[in-house]
């Protein structure tokens, strides 16, 4: 019969994985960071009746509301579309630290003195864990996007009801 292979489970913890993904580690922090706080800002700004209320009265001071009305909905796309924004860029950041690791785990091997294990191991990780966190960023921004995305589709259409019920 065929042998037995034991396969230890290797733990990780979150602060090893931050030491060995390195610097691109802040990098996509500060993604997470900016992601959380525009979905928090989204959250509640495009509330049925806070925005609807805001935007009726920005519409109505306006001399041109129909302008208004096109500068709020442009306003209320425009802070969606950086969830999308964080959603492109946190993979390409994770590839980044991918193609560093790659090229640190293949400048580990030395033909004169052979492959260093431990060098090698440690570029990998590197690629490993900075796609990990890439994706673990871009996956959540991008659902994210998609429902306030079609929130504001919502909201806008809303608006326009309203707006042509008041100022017909």
């Amino acid at each position: 019969m065929g042998s037995v292979v034991d396969i230890k489970m290797i733990k990780v913890t979150f602060g090893d994985a931050w030491a060995k993904g390195g610097a691109l580690m802040w990098v996509l922090a500060f993604f997470s960071v900016l992601e959380l706080t525009m979905i928090l800002y989204l959250w509640f700004s495009q509330r049925r009746g806070g925005f609807l209320n805001d935007a009726l009265a920005r519409m109505k001071a306006a001399k041109d509301r129909a302008a208004e009305g096109s500068r709020i909905a442009a306003r209320l796309y425009s802070a969606v579309d950086w969830l999308a924004d964080i959603a492109a860029i946190a993979p390409l950041v994770g590839l980044l630290g991918t193609v560093l690791g790659m090229f640190q785990a293949f400048a580990g091997i030395d033909t004169a003195a052979g492959a260093k294990p431990a060098a090698l191991a440690q570029g990998v990780s590197k690629a490993i864990i900075t796609t990990i966190f890439g994706l673990a960023v871009a996956i959540p921004a991008l659902v994210f996007h998609a429902m306030f995305r079609r929130r504001a589709a919502t909201r806008i259409a809303e608006l326009e009801e309203k707006a042509d019920e008041i100022f017909g």
